[in-house]
């Protein structure tokens, strides 16, 4: 027995022993099976009693490592008889591993590791290990050689793990095997890797190869990078991947594919030999700092689209024939114009989607296709965004409840249902956001009264009640009275504006009306809003304000003659205790300051909490049947999507910062 120093410092060994996936490691012991001409390569993962990992063994019948090469393998870091070779020793098969490095990717499951190898010499089988721990990476024991019965062959077997690696358990760790060497399978078809019992095979599992030559992208000397994509198409659900390779599809690194390919299950495989040069030098994954690679990338993932819009467009085609013979395709005739034609390709291609996505859907009736396409077809002439969900809800409803909707859409168009439903879900979600802007303390301090609240409702006068429209939005009394007057059919110029007692001009922010049918004819009622800012608690100064706006109007003769009912109301978040006691008279009905019977003019004062309140009691009844809930981040995504340039700045740092937060790789997952 001896011991095998490596001449290399142990931080570097430390640093190749990392790596942010386990799964990794256990795939680079494969390779060091696959490499020593293994036709055979099982991975067997055992569990100790209290259910955590006892032992991960990875076990092949290649040639085994003869005893006298065992101190250049393990001891000179970058000597391995790979490096001068491109073929395995007897089988002839293309290399993986080069720089002898796989070797300690072991360290990465568990401190303890051991290779029990099995080598032919003269004939005669030899048996040795190979012990090394992670806390001493630069020494590893070596056993003396005896001879043994065994076939040929290395075992390797790792001990005192020191995590439950839940990563590299069960069927989606072993289809993320199968994505791996899927290409190495298809070359050499008389392996097999068996991993937790499972074989691994990808041939009966692929629907579809395609290669594609990439070219354009040069090296910094100007020469041409040569490099080919591989695309695999699987037939059940994988993680997306691609998967950075030698020239000879030995995978290296993966790197997300970073495109959109609905309905596809599929793997990529980028292959170069200039990859392979970057790997060697360990600059693989700085790909941000290598302009060539990022160049190649940027190409693999436009070849990729490309690919993928062709492979959606063949199969829809395959199924709209198909579903014209069925009676279930929506359209009749064949396109009119290239509007009529774009939209015909949508439908397919989302068609298609739906298909792939819903299982369920090839086994519904036909007449829940008819209905579904028939949704499907309105959805994209009207608002595509909400396609997915439509489809899904109505495939998913009960036989009754698809009977009702049919009978609806007799009796009303599907546009005026969604039309109907669409207001009351609006008008929901838009309280929810005047909430967040009235009373989220940041918005309450930053929000302004002309410049933001009052733009924002003179859109939206439902919130003062349904019956009410906007007749005058910041403009002068004066112009109130010219509106109404006109409303009349009163052509009477108007040359003296309407003055406060001061003599100021009475500017006022919100100015609504309605018609009130009776048996005399109809009477107009105006309804007068003062907006203050949320922070502003409103005060006998608020009060008086709006008491000169009343009055300007009382002592207007010119608005008494046309007998309109005046009614003006003062809001903010909060008043002050002597407002309160105002608002609350013995014969005035609550929030009531001021009732003039000659004038038919009525001051009131009122919390937003208040006209919110009114708001949502008048919505309640839809908000249960439609069982609409409008979240916070609904509410922040409707102001910024609808009032941006309205909205205070707290709501834009937000969405700033959200931005600059780092996202997580997802998890490896095939």
């Amino acid at each position: 027995m001896r011991t095998i120093t490596v001449k290399v410092n142990s931080d570097h060994l430390l640093t190749l022993s990392r790596t942010k996936r386990p799964i990794l490691a256990i795939a680079e012991l494969i390779w060091n099976g696959l490499d020593a001409d293994a036709r055979n390569v099982e991975v067997i993962i055992e569990d100790n009693p209290l259910g955590g990992l006892d032992s991960i063994k990875v076990i092949d019948d290649g040639h085994g490592l003869n005893y006298q090469d065992a101190e250049v393998e393990f001891g000179d870091l970058g000597g391995s008889w790979k490096k001068t070779r491109r073929k395995s020793k007897k089988l002839g098969r293309l290399l993986h591993g080069r720089l002898g490095k796989g070797r300690f990717r072991a360290f990465a499951l568990g401190n303890l590791v051991v290779w029990n190898t099995y080598y032919s010499e003269d004939g005669v089988t030899k048996n040795y290990t190979i012990s090394g721990k992670i806390e001493d990476a630069r020494h590893f024991t070596l056993s003396d050689p005896v001879e043994s019965s065994s076939r040929t062959g290395t075992e390797v077997s790792i001990t005192n793990i020191p995590k439950n690696f839940k990563s590299i358990r069960g069927e989606e760790a072993a289809q993320e095997i199968a994505a791996f060497f899927a290409l190495y399978l298809r070359q050499y078809p008389d392996v097999t890797i068996k991993y937790e019992g499972r074989i691994i095979k990808t041939e009966h599992l692929q629907t579809n190869v395609a290669d594609v030559d990439l070219k354009g992208v040069c090296r910094p000397n100007g020469l041409p990078i040569k490099a080919q994509l591989t695309i695999i198409e699987w037939a059940q659900e994988v993680q997306r991947s691609l998967y950075l390779c030698d020239e000879n599809g030995f995978a290296l690194l993966e790197t997300p594919v970073g495109i959109q390919a609905r309905g596809f299950n599929f793997t990529a495989y980028l292959k170069s030999d200039y990859i392979r040069e970057l790997d060697e030098e360990g600059l693989l994954e700085l790909e941000e700092l290598q302009p060539q690679l990022k160049k190649l990338l940027d190409l693999t993932r436009e070849v990729l689209k490309n690919h993928f819009r062709k492979r959606a467009a063949d199969e829809a085609s395959t199924l709209v024939q198909q579903w014209k013979e069925e009676k279930i395709y929506p359209y009749e005739n064949e396109p009119q114009n290239p509007v009529d034609e774009a939209e015909r390709h949508v439908f397919d291609i989302c068609a298609l989607n739906i298909h792939s996505y819903l299982p369920e859907f090839e086994q519904a009736s036909h007449k829940s296709k008819q209905l579904a396409f028939r949704l499907l077809k309105n959805a994209l002439e009207t608002d595509p965004s909400a396609i997915q969900i439509i489809l899904t809800e109505v495939l998913d409803l009960p036989q009754k409840r698809q009977a009702e909707f049919a009978q609806l859409l007799r009796q009303t168009s599907l546009d005026a249902i969604i039309s109907a439903s669409k207001t009351v879900a609006d008008r929901l979600t838009f309280l929810r956001s005047l909430e967040l802007l009235l009373f989220d303390p940041d918005s309450k301090k930053q929000l302004l009264e002309r410049r933001q609240l009052h733009r924002i409702l003179a859109e939206h006068t439902w919130v003062f009640g349904e019956e009410f429209n906007l007749t005058v939005d910041d403009q002068s009394l004066t112009e109130v009275l010219k509106k109404h007057r006109a409303k009349l059919g009163d052509d009477v110029d108007i040359v003296d504006e309407v003055r406060r007692e001061d003599g100021s001009l009475a500017i006022v922010d919100l100015v609504l009306a309605r018609r009130i049918p009776t048996a005399r004819g109809d009477e107009r009622e105006h309804l007068v809003v003062e907006l203050k800012r949320p922070k502003h608690k409103l005060n006998d100064d608020s009060l008086n304000q709006i008491r000169n706006y009343a009055f300007a109007v009382a002592s207007d003769e010119r608005f008494l003659d046309v007998g309109p009912k005046w009614s003006f109301w003062l809001i903010s978040n909060e008043m002050m205790d002597g407002v309160r006691r105002q608002a609350n008279q013995r014969n005035l009905p609550p929030g009531c300051v001021y009732d003039d019977a000659q004038g038919n003019i009525r001051i009131w004062v009122k919390t937003w909490g208040q006209v919110l309140s009114d708001c949502e009691g008048r919505l309640k009844f839809f908000q249960e049947q439609l069982e609409f809930r409008a979240s916070r981040e609904d509410a922040l995504s409707y102001l910024r999507k609808e009032y941006r340039k309205y909205i205070p700045e707290v709501f834009h740092k937000q969405e700033n910062e959200a931005d600059d937060i780092p996202q997580q790789e997802a998890p490896a997952d095939f």
